[in-house]
This record gives C-alpha cells, structure tokens and sequence, in this order.
C-alpha cells in the first residue's frame, strides 16, 4: 500500500522530464541533468540526497570496536555481536553505488586504530579503511564531470594533531584541484559556476585544524542539527521547526536514534526494520511538503539543502529519488528569479 503513494509520484517525475525538469531515470547524472535554471540557483539552495553514517556498510563480524563505542559496549560486544551489528550498519551499498542512485553527500566519522598508521570509518565499530570508498567517489566524479559531490568530515576519534594533518594532506592529494574552496560567500557557488571551475568536491571539515588549509569549509557553513528522536512524529516536529541560517548550507537529518531501551525490546530485530523502514513509510511522504530554496520566512519550514537517511537504497532508491524531486518547486514557484534576494 505504500508503495501505491509514490506512483503519482514516479508518472508525475516522467511527465515534467518532458518539459526539461528533474529526470528520475538517470539519478547517475542527476546534477548535470537539472534544467539551466536550477543549475544557476546557489548549491546551498538545492535540495541534496546524503547518505547517513556513509560508511557503515563496511561493517562486518570481524571489526572490533572503536574509539566511539559506548563504554557499554566494551562488556556486552563479546555476548550480544550481532545484535550490536544490527543496530550500528545503516547503510547496505558501498560509495560507488550510493553514487549511482544519486546520493551526493556523504556523512563520514573516523578513527585511528592502534598499531597501524591507517584511519577507518567507524560507528562504535570500525568499518573500512578510509583510501577505497574515497577513492571510488575520485573515480566516479572524473567520470562525470556534471556531478558536486559534499564529503562531511563528521567525527574524528582518537586522533591527534598529526592525524589530522595527515589526513588533510591526504585529502588533498587525493582530491587537489577539484576542491571547491571555503569562500565568505556561498550564493555564488552554482552547479553551472563549478563545472565551469571543474570544481566537483566540497569538503567540510568539523575540527579547529580545518584552519591549516583554505580548501575546506567550516563547520558553520554547513551545520548539521542531531534531531535525537526515537518516534516518527518527534523527527517530523524537529525537520519541521527548527531553523538554518541565512546565506549557509545546512543538513536535515531524517533519522530515528534508537535508545538502549528502545533496543532492548527490540533485540532480535534491526535498525532497518525498526527505523529505517518506519522512516520509509510515514515521514518520506511528509517530506514533499518541504522545498528548496533561501530562508525567507521565518514563521514557515526551512527550506532544505541537504537531507540525509538511513539504508538509501531501500524500495528501489525511493529516499533520493524523493529528495531530488523537490528541486522542481524552484521551477513552478517564482524562487528563481527571488533566489538571491
């Protein structure tokens, strides 16, 4: 039955592609496919699909536990690994495929490890080291050169100022000219601007060391509010009320976190099952209500920029499918022309 709500929806997509809005069936280049319009909107204005805990599909039985773990989890993680599995993974497929279904944001937390030089993203357990899925996000945007991609450097566990520098030289190496650098005005970045830059990766990173380089945003560019809701209506009353700041990127976290308790009684079962899925189903439908564009009312919604979710790819990619769509209430209201105010 759910399923049903979102096939207007998908003719809906087919019909407007005709008269030069989003396209749906090519989420693999949906960037470049935007109409010229939205392509001159500022990016910070654009509605954007993320991925949350990016990473976590490296989990396996074999990663022990990280930095970031509940000091809990260090007794119980011998007796309760698979529960504690369950509850940590929240996304299925690797970087290159969430790329491939149109996600452009990535939310990254890492750690160091003892005994090794190597970094590794992590959620109370380590996933993967960092070099591959960057490096899959490197090759994909060389291949399409219309596609922004936002690499949010969330969390960083046991690291110390070398790590840091280490990994910003990394980053730098990795990604060097692509970089869309940090700038004291944001409404001047576009999608048309930067592919004519060939700039392709924003890198915001959350640390003070952020500072030892001109190529990365700050944290208050871009600020990413934790809801901390463990129900559909708490999560909806967050998204719906809470405010972002003029002239600066910003991310809606649609997520439920569940609590210990909340897990307790749900041991047997998954966060996909019990937040993920619930999320699907109520609070995507709910997220048509809210647009794009610059914060104007303040009595109204924030308009979105980047949202986030949980397993992205469930019933065949529907959260950024959902996400993108939005972009097309810049066409139908009269946002372009006012969108820079």
């Amino acid at each position: 039955m759910y399923v049903c709500k979102y096939v207007p929806l998908v003719l809906l997509a087919s019909i407007m592609a005709e008269n030069g809005a989003v396209e749906y069936n090519d989420l693999e280049n949906w960037m470049a496919k935007l109409p010229e319009e939205i392509k001159n909107v500022p990016i910070i204005y654009l509605a954007i699909p993320g991925s949350h805990d990016s990473m976590t599909y490296g989990i396996t039985r074999n990663s022990g536990l990280a930095p970031d773990a509940e000091p809990i989890l260090k007794n119980l993680y011998g007796l309760f690994q698979g529960t504690i599995l369950r509850w940590t993974i929240t996304q299925d497929i690797d970087a290159l495929q969430q790329l491939l279904i149109g996600i452009r944001y990535f939310d990254l937390r890492l750690a160091t490890k003892t005994g090794t030089n190597s970094i590794f993203f992590t959620h109370g357990v380590y996933a993967g080291e960092i070099t591959g899925p960057l490096r899959q996000i490197k090759e994909f945007i060389n291949s399409h050169p219309g596609e922004v991609v936002i690499l949010d450097f969330q969390h960083f566990y046991g690291f110390t100022n070398d790590d840091h520098l280490n990994l910003i030289k990394f980053i730098l190496n990795m990604y060097g000219p692509q970089l869309v650098p940090k700038q004291p005005d944001l409404t001047g970045i576009t999608l048309n601007t930067l592919n004519r830059l060939r700039r392709q990766v924003i890198v915001v990173y959350r640390h003070q060391s952020v500072y030892s380089t001109s190529e990365f945003w700050l944290p208050q560019m871009m600020p990413s509010p934790w809801p901390q809701q463990e129900n559909i209506s708490g999560l909806y009353s967050f998204l719906k009320n809470v405010k972002r700041p003029p002239n600066m990127g910003f991310v809606h976290q649609a997520v439920l976190t569940p609590t210990p308790a909340f897990i307790l009684f749900r041991w047997t079962s998954t966060l996909k099952d019990k937040c993920a899925k619930p999320v699907k189903k109520e609070l995507y439908p709910k997220l048509l209500d809210f647009s794009p564009g610059r914060p104007m009312n303040l009595s109204a919604p924030s308009p979105v920029n980047v949202v986030i979710a949980d397993f992205v790819d469930l019933d065949d990619a529907i959260f950024p499918k959902t996400i993108i769509q939005l972009n097309n209430k810049l066409l139908r209201s009269r946002e372009i022309p006012n969108i820079y105010g």
